[in-house]
């Protein structure tokens, strides 16, 4: 009985989460960049403006590594993006995305090319 006592409060307050297009089981891809981290992000958001996307700070990870949004014309989230420092120069980013979604993937793929430059 005390159990379902503290099950519905639980329940009330943890409230949803809004995955957007991404869901419960994203694809990876992981790339990396030979740049610093601050350019990479400045990049990655000028790149995503060319692809008719949008890429929106999301918060800092206890490790440094950065979180970002990565949102369509309708402002849905169609990726996690999270930009990193590997080593040196060098800058991890990895985007968490809808699976079976090909033209995000080549959008995603023109997006780091563009910064690989």
């Amino acid at each position: 009985m005390n159990k379902l006592l503290i099950l519905f409060p639980a329940l009330c307050l943890s409230g949803c989460v809004d995955l957007g297009k991404v869901g419960t089981h994203p694809e990876v891809a992981s790339f990396y960049i030979n740049h610093p981290k601050g350019q990479v992000a400045d990049c990655l958001m000028y790149a995503s403006s060319r692809e008719h996307l949008s890429l929106e700070f999301d918060d800092t990870l206890p490790d440094g590594s950065e979180r970002y949004n990565l949102k369509d014309s309708d402002y849905t989230d169609v990726a996690w993006v999270e930009v990193s420092k590997f080593s040196g120069k060098q800058t991890s980013v990895e985007f968490y995305y809808a699976p079976h979604d090909p033209g995000l993937h080549n959008s995603i793929l023109s997006i780091v090319d563009q910064c690989k430059k």
